[in-house]
């Protein structure tokens, strides 16, 4: 299992988050986090030459201190890739640092739309760098685009193994979301902060606090329907659960004050699925037949549900192949793999119709036969109980 889960998950991770149907991210060891904001190191005039910019970088013609100062992101990309190809880890590493030393200084002096340029190629070639994704995440908010900060923030961390970098990481997600949420909330822009909080359960579905504030929202818009469903799914959770069963009391009058119809289902008929722990990663049994099961590893970052070949020669299953193709960004470079579509595939009660699925060989010693994306969970609403060890599922 230590195996497993030093190894292959980082391995899935990076298969998640790398799906694309028609085109797909370079890709680059994981790289050590640094803060995202940083202190100015002097004012950027965008057209000034690199001997203003860096100097202490060596000067000459082309060299990446220049191609940097004249903004030349496309040449840059160039030569970072060739340094990839034909240079020494060392050379490479020091044109790593003189790159983000460059986002940072760009940052730094509110030139984000630069950044994210720059940043944007960066990470062509190297997709999973924690620190470049966090810079750009710190651009993107600089500009404003708190929605695509958070994502990216989300991805970096997916990348994250450290605590340390975990922990910075989700402190800026944090920070961010707090922001966002009052100003938000300052402008009763309901609408705004109900898609907020909708992205973030499903981007982090074991954080309570998020079904709080989606319930909260659901209330202010007098869906108290959706709020019920929503405070159900963390009612037994013991940091929000004494808050949420106090609401859901609350809500039990006000709902059959308004319905002569049965009275909504209560916090006991809310069954968790068992989960399997495997590190800081969940396995799920699935059902892709009546007769057959198999172990499916929940990854909320994968836009769609993963099997690996074994699985289409298991009896019972009814599956037709597209005749398309996806690639899949894995640890070791782009992987293209077949798209077949199955009947159905059942988790607990729930069952999705139709499902696009992705054949891919994991590799040997994985203990699954695939992963969970969110072709599947999106179709509802969902809560990973770390503590009891249960997926929670209601309906969307």
């Amino acid at each position: 299992m230590y195996k497993f889960t030093g190894g292959l998950l980082i391995f899935f991770s990076g298969l998640g988050l790398g799906w694309f149907m028609h085109n797909h991210w370079g890709n680059e060891p994981m790289q050590t986090a640094q803060p995202v904001m940083f202190t100015p190191l002097r004012t950027v005039n965008p057209e000034s030459p690199a001997s203003a910019l860096s100097p202490t970088l060596p000067i000459q013609v082309d060299s990446l201190a220049s191609l940097l100062g004249r903004n030349a992101f496309e040449a840059v990309l160039a030569r970072y890739e060739t340094l990839q190809l034909q240079a020494s880890e060392t050379v490479v590493a020091d044109a790593r640092a003189e790159i983000l030393a460059y986002a940072r200084l760009l940052i730094a002096d509110r030139h984000f739309s630069l950044a994210k340029q720059l940043l944007e190629k960066f990470l062509v070639a190297a997709f999973r760098d924690v620190e470049a994704r966090s810079l750009l995440a710190a651009a993107l908010h600089g500009q404003g685009d708190f929605r695509a900060a958070i994502d990216h923030l989300y991805v970096a961390r997916g990348y994250a193994f450290r605590p340390a970098m975990l922990k910075e990481i989700t402190g800026h997600i944090r920070a961010i979301v707090a922001e966002r949420s009052q100003s938000l909330r300052n402008d009763n822009d309901h609408h705004a902060l109900l898609a907020m909080y909708q992205q973030l359960t499903q981007l982090e579905p074991d954080h309570a606090a998020y079904f709080m504030g989606l319930a909260a929202t659901q209330l202010a818009m007098d869906d108290k329907e959706a709020a019920r469903r929503s405070l159900l799914l963390v009612s037994h959770d013991p940091d929000v659960g004494a808050q949420a069963q106090a609401m859901l009391s609350e809500l039990r009058i006000a709902l059959n004050e308004v319905q002569d119809t049965q009275p909504p289902v209560s916090v006991t008929e809310v069954v968790g699925i068992p989960l399997e722990r495997s590190g800081n990663h969940f396995i799920v049994e699935a059902k892709p037949s009546q007769r057959q099961r198999i172990r499916l590893l929940i990854d909320t970052g994968a836009s769609l549900t993963i099997f690996i070949p074994e699985v289409l020669e298991q009896q019972g299953i009814r599956y037709k192949a597209t005749g398309r193709s996806g690639v899949f960004n894995t640890a070791n470079g782009p992987v293209q793999a077949p798209i077949y579509i199955f009947d159905a595939l059942s988790v607990g009660d729930w069952q999705v119709n139709q499902l696009e699925v992705g054949i891919l060989d994991l590799g040997s010693g994985s203990g699954i036969d695939g992963l969970l994306g969110m072709n599947f969970l999106s179709h509802f609403q969902f809560f990973i109980d770390q503590n009891e060890a249960q997926l929670r599922l209601s309906v969307n």
